[in-house]
């Protein structure tokens, strides 16, 4: 099954991850899509393990996700040493030192019988020792040849390696690791891991070809990419849309990731007291994995269970825990049609009441012949129950059905919203037209009365 497949399509960083997705680990539990998979065939090669069986291993040409990236220089790395190259190296490095080690043994053997010639009075007694000291010369000369012959095979056993390893790179994927093994083998000054400058070429050796594997792997990857990997798995929770092996298998992948990625002490900011990141023990990661499961499943895990020892174990336990309580889909339900009528704690959604409409669609269908065939609602009642006709379809004495609008319309009740809005509005307008006209007429008569008055009083005062 590919990474794609064993995630659920659709799954969102929230749903798996804890936090405000702030953090962006080297490789995340969803995998990242190839926009050119479809259209993109990878390359191949042919290769021969040690025990003569043939394999097939891709090869990097620049195209693909930084998980496959690593995943690409883990099966590199994996099959060298399936090929046996890293083998031979240790096997040649072995000869050098054992060759060496057997110079010093002839050497001290020449000098103890140097020293009993110095010893010796007589002559007679001094031959024999001077032919065995002779022995001793040319043994060491053989055996300084056998050295020198031991580090060319050890030098040869090493450009194979780094012969063989540019035959796994091609195109826009060669170009990062040529450069690499010529600066780290070729130059002189060289840069190590922690950007100190070194003196002399360094040459094909096995740190060398290491310390080019890592720097590969910063071309995609952060210096503290481990760390950030690390901390990353100790974020994650099982989703509801993934079941529980899949996603145990999900997180054992992505915390194998941490011991091969980079990690600060392969960079200048790695002090003396910098110590390489270790990945999570099986017990450790099964203790991680249990929080993030459910808080039900760990509740019920912690009723009858110990720590847990292994993943293993681990998934045995909840395997059960899981088949007891399903886990809610999206809209709320499960497989096993399990009921949530209750609250357990204070995060669980309010339980909702069923519907008036969900209850009658469950309720039997009712239809009455009677009303169906002379008129009236036969869905509502059945026949036996209908309170309109008796058996020969009269109408029954003192029945009172709902009055029909049809011949005798209510104003306005075939006008629309928009046309009564109209008419409220214009009636409105009118209205206060009416009220302003009235005030002025209610002005004029006060005018008039006034003007009335004074008439009157000036022709009272003419007459005195």
């Amino acid at each position: 099954m590919s990474l794609i497949q064993s995630v659920p399509e659709g799954l969102k960083r929230e749903e798996v991850e804890r936090g405000n997705g702030s953090l962006l680990p080297p490789i995340s539990f969803i995998p990242q899509k190839n926009e050119t998979e479809e259209e993109h065939t990878i390359p191949t090669i042919k290769i021969e393990l040690s025990n003569g069986v043939e394999s097939r291993v891709a090869v990097w040409d620049g195209i693909g996700t930084p998980e496959q990236f690593l995943n690409h220089m883990i099966a590199m790395r994996d099959a060298l040493d399936g090929m046996g190259l890293f083998a031979s190296y240790e096997e040649a490095r072995n000869r050098v030192s054992e060759r060496k080690e057997e110079v010093q043994q002839e050497k001290a053997l020449r000098d103890v019988v140097l020293e009993q010639i110095d010893n010796t009075i007589l002559e007679a007694d001094k031959e024999p020792l001077r032919e065995e000291a002779a022995n001793h010369v040319e043994a060491i000369k053989a055996l300084q040849a056998a050295v020198a012959a031991a580090k060319q095979e050890r030098v040869t056993a090493m450009a194979t390696v780094f012969a063989t390893t540019s035959n796994f790179f091609r195109g826009d994927g060669k170009a990062p690791w040529d450069k690499i093994v010529h600066e780290q083998t070729e130059k002189d000054p060289w840069i190590n891991l922690r950007g100190v400058e070194q003196a002399g070429a360094r040459g094909k050796t096995l740190m060398a070809w290491r310390d080019c594997y890592t720097l590969m792997l910063k071309t995609v990857f952060a210096n503290n990419a481990a760390e950030q990997q690390k901390f990353y798995i100790t974020l994650l929770k099982l989703p509801h849309k993934q079941k529980l092996r899949a996603f145990l298998q999900r997180v054992t992948k992505l915390a194998g990731y941490v011991g091969n990625l980079p990690s600060i002490i392969h960079s200048s900011d790695a002090t003396d007291t910098t110590k390489p990141v270790e990945p999570y023990g099986d017990d450790e990661l099964a203790t991680i994995m249990l929080h993030a499961m459910p808080h039900r499943w760990q509740t019920q895990y912690n009723m009858g269970h110990k720590a847990p020892a292994n993943s293993g174990y681990l998934l045995d336990a909840m395997e059960k825990i899981e088949l007891a309580i399903p886990l809610r889909n999206d809209r709320g339900s499960s497989k096993n049609k399990v009921s949530f009528q209750k609250m357990t704690k204070m995060s669980d959604k309010i339980p909702k009441k069923k519907s008036q409409a969900a209850k009658h669609e469950k309720s039997s269908a009712k239809s009455c012949a009677l009303c169906k065939k002379y008129g009236g609602a036969s869905g509502t009642h059945n026949t036996g129950d209908c309170k309109k006709y008796d058996h020969q379809g009269n109408l029954k004495k003192g029945f009172k059905g709902r009055k029909d609008f049809s011949t005798n319309t209510p104003p306005g009740a075939s006008k629309s919203y928009a046309q009564l809005y109209a008419e409220t509005k214009k009636l409105k307008s009118s209205n206060k037209k009416f009220k302003r006209a009235l005030k002025k007429s209610s002005k004029k008569h006060k005018k008039r009365k006034y003007a009335s008055s004074s008439e009157s009083e000036s022709s009272d005062s003419d007459s005195d």
